[in-house]
């Protein structure tokens, strides 16, 4: 055998058991912090208990006219309550207020007004308003939108 092959062989052992014993340090010295059962039961109780409390925060009626291929005006008139993951974020809600009327106008414009008559029309609209809304607002901030009045004229 050559100088070579000899010194190859060594080279191949070294990282050979090189990587058993990382393997072994990984798996046996290095170990999680074992969770603490009751602490994390106490905190998915308090959380569930925040999020229970948590209540849709009442939009202002607001009209917004509808494209129609008649010659008649067709318009949305829309009264809606949002829900927001958080209660700390219905200052964000009330404070952009106006950017989610935009995005009410830019999103129910285009849409016909015999599709908003429908249920899943209005399930549509809710779920392109969530949508556009938790984009523009960089985090999802809206968890559900409710319609207290939805009339199509």
């Amino acid at each position: 055998m050559g100088k070579v092959q000899k010194i190859l062989i060594i080279l191949n052992l070294v990282v050979v058991l090189a990587g058993a014993g990382l393997v072994y340090y990984a798996h046996n010295i290095i170990k999680p912090e074992p969770t603490n059962q009751a602490a994390e039961a106490e905190s998915l109780k308090t959380n569930a208990a925040e999020q229970a409390q948590v209540q849709a925060l009442p939009m202002k009626k607001f009209v917004v006219n509808l494209h129609s291929r008649e010659s008649r005006l067709r318009y949305l008139d829309v009264e809606m309550n949002i829900l927001p993951f958080h209660n700390d974020q219905k200052e964000l809600i009330k404070a952009n207020e106006y950017i989610l009327k935009d995005i009410l106008i830019e999103t129910a414009s285009h849409l016909a007004p015999e599709d908003l008559d429908t249920l899943s029309g209005k399930i549509l609209l809710e779920n392109k308003l969530k949508k556009q809304i938790n984009a523009k607002l960089g985090q999802p901030v809206v968890k559900q939108i409710y319609f207290s009045g939805f009339i199509v004229q």
